[in-house]
């Protein structure tokens, strides 16, 4: 068996591929911090007239990346504009995808679990500049230095958690990797290393979700006392949830394992690698989502992930205002480092247009969610295909064709 990409990589990988390649035009730094207001002078063709351009371009699209199973909807100030699906949510047996159908959200789950945290500071529970031994002790390498702020912006200065052999040898292409076995903050805690200059630099770091989750959870009262905290305030979103499930959930659930749709990655020796069976599990995989990955912490359709943001970006009703400038802001840091990024969040071009969001990648899956501020337009894509950066060229297809109908 080759060795597989590590889940840290993967990660970060589809991140910073995405910042660097993917869309035609180089992410763009907004000269303002505030949202401009939406724009009503659009034109806007007729409904049917814009399903049909945006289903011919979800299936062109979706061809030239190798046709993986995808779901992708647009939202305007909180209406659901168009949705679509295509392809294979599994290959064998085949299964379409289906409305209901889940995938993991892998890294766009920062975003959810950032708004979360800046709400606790809203409400008083944390604070963005205190150091966080101020919630955990000292048992966190550098928590007497290190703040919530400097994990929400990656300045944080932890080297990369699953570059240690300690955790690399029980994920994907480790040789203890047990995808049915349950992970632990404590199995995570043995592989930090102490922070590198925390504060002064902008550098992608999952190991600083995994450390803010930790925080979340001793300042909850415990895992239990998160995942409800999460789920009432996600609740907030207004996302529709169907009879037979959620369209948001950060629980792995036996019972959600028929509508999960498998993630599928290439790797060299191999073609191409279901990673849901492929080292032998029956179930979801356990580094797939959930606690304690706070880096990948979601699954759900692509309607509740774009119910969110358009929560957040849009209606504006996940934090204050003043919260909401100060996440999208681009930090020093990250300017500097040519890749604007705020507080679990980022700007970016797609379809001549600005867009505030979060991607993801992991464990076959890729995922590309944003706002377009000025419009009030929210597109959410989602792929079961990481090789090719799916979710990415199809959501850049979807935003020129919507941008194109309705100017």
């Amino acid at each position: 068996m080759p060795t597989i990409t590590a889940r840290g990589f993967l990660a970060l990988t589809g991140l910073t591929g995405l910042l660097a390649s993917v869309f035609t035009a180089t992410p763009t730094v907004a000269t303002a911090a505030t949202p401009a207001a939406p724009d009503t002078s659009a034109t806007v063709v007729p409904a049917t007239d814009l399903a049909r351009l945006l289903d011919a371009a979800l299936a062109e699209s979706a061809a030239k990346v190798g046709n993986p199973g995808v779901q992708a909807v647009i939202l305007r100030d909180g209406r659901l504009v168009w949705s679509g699906k295509h392809g294979k949510a599994v290959d064998d047996p085949p299964t379409p995808v289906a409305d209901d159908t889940l995938f993991g959200f892998a890294s766009f789950s920062k975003l959810l679990l950032g708004t979360y945290a800046l709400h606790q500071v809203e409400a008083g529970k944390l604070a963005l500049d205190t150091p966080i031994s101020a919630y955990i002790g000292d048992d966190v390498p550098g928590s007497d230095v290190v703040t919530l702020r400097m994990l929400l912006t990656h300045t944080g200065g932890y080297p990369d958690v699953y570059e240690s052999p300690k955790l690399a040898a029980l994920l994907p292409g480790g040789d203890q990797y047990e995808p049915g076995r349950p992970f632990t903050w404590q199995m995570i805690a043995r592989a930090l290393r102490p922070p590198v200059d925390p504060g002064k630099n902008f550098s992608y770091s999952n190991t600083g979700f995994l450390i803010l989750t930790h925080v979340l959870s001793v300042r909850a009262g415990g895992d239990r006392e998160l995942t409800a905290a999460v789920n009432a305030f996600t609740a907030r979103a207004g996302s529709v949830v169907p009879e037979d499930g959620k369209v948001l959930t950060m629980e792995r659930k036996q019972r959600d394992y028929s509508r999960f749709a498998h993630g599928y990655d290439y790797f060299p020796k191999q073609g191409r690698i279901d990673m849901f069976t492929h080292f032998g599990d029956t179930g979801i995989p356990t580094d797939m989502f959930g606690l304690p990955w706070g880096d990948g912490l979601f699954a759900g359709t692509a309607l509740g992930g774009a119910q969110f943001i358009d929560a957040l970006y849009a209606r504006k009703g996940l934090l204050k205002p003043a919260t909401l400038r100060a996440m999208i802001t681009p930090t020093s840091q990250s300017i500097a480092a040519k890749d604007p990024y705020g507080m679990a969040s980022y700007r970016f071009e797609a379809g001549d247009r600005v867009w505030q969001g979060h991607a993801g990648a992991y464990g076959g899956f890729n995922t590309l969610g944003g706002t377009d501020l000025t419009r009030g337009v929210t597109m959410m894509v989602v792929a079961n295909n990481l090789g090719k950066d799916a979710a990415d060229k199809v959501f850049a297809r979807l935003a020129r064709t919507y941008a194109s109908a309705t100017s």
